[in-house]
């Protein structure tokens, strides 16, 4: 939403232009959920594709907030193909964290993260996005506050280098090795 925000106040974006962005980024990201990421995973690993996508999503952002032209946000859409990697990856590492017993308050747990992150988001940026498209800005940068988004992308790239291997669960092994005796 801040996206949209800004675009509009800088670029004079119409709902037309958002509907446009949304399916753009909805075709791409299906077709690379459905036919692309199935293939990354085996071969790159969920780890992986979670740094891959958290990288390409903050240079989304650093496109975005550099944008000097109208069609800018339209190119930096096409990295969605792989931005999306970034969801199903970290529910499919804390899946593998978890017994099985455990799955629901697992993905619980990222929903609600993700909901508060939600709620927390817009009362951040907003304010910022209005300062810096205004004339009180400290500097003259009107997309400072989606390089914001790009540094807290970048953070989150840097913590995920930290993921090694996923391992699944032991005792989901326990239970299958004493099942098969």
């Amino acid at each position: 939403m801040i996206l949209q925000y800004y675009l509009k106040a800088r670029f004079h974006f119409n709902k037309n232009q958002f509907a446009d962005l949304m399916l753009i980024a909805g075709i791409i990201s299906t077709v690379s959920q459905l036919f692309i990421m199935p293939l990354l995973v085996s071969p790159i690993g969920d780890g992986r594709l979670l740094s891959i996508g958290l990288l390409v999503s903050c240079l989304n952002s650093i496109l975005n907030s550099l944008a000097w032209s109208a069609w800018v946000p339209y190119a930096a859409t096409a990295l969605s193909i792989v931005m999306v990697f970034t969801t199903p990856s970290l529910r499919s590492i804390v899946s593998k964290q978890v017994g099985t017993t455990e799955q629901g308050k697992a993905q619980g747990c990222i929903s609600g993260v993700t909901s508060l992150a939600n709620i927390i988001a817009p009362l951040i940026f907003s304010p910022l996005t209005a300062l810096f498209l205004s004339e009180e800005a400290p500097f003259h940068f009107p997309g400072f506050s989606i390089l914001c988004i790009a540094i807290t992308s970048m953070i989150a790239f840097i913590q995920s280098l930290t993921i090694g291997k996923t391992p699944s669960n032991s005792r989901d092994e326990n239970c299958s090795n004493s099942m098969e005796v």
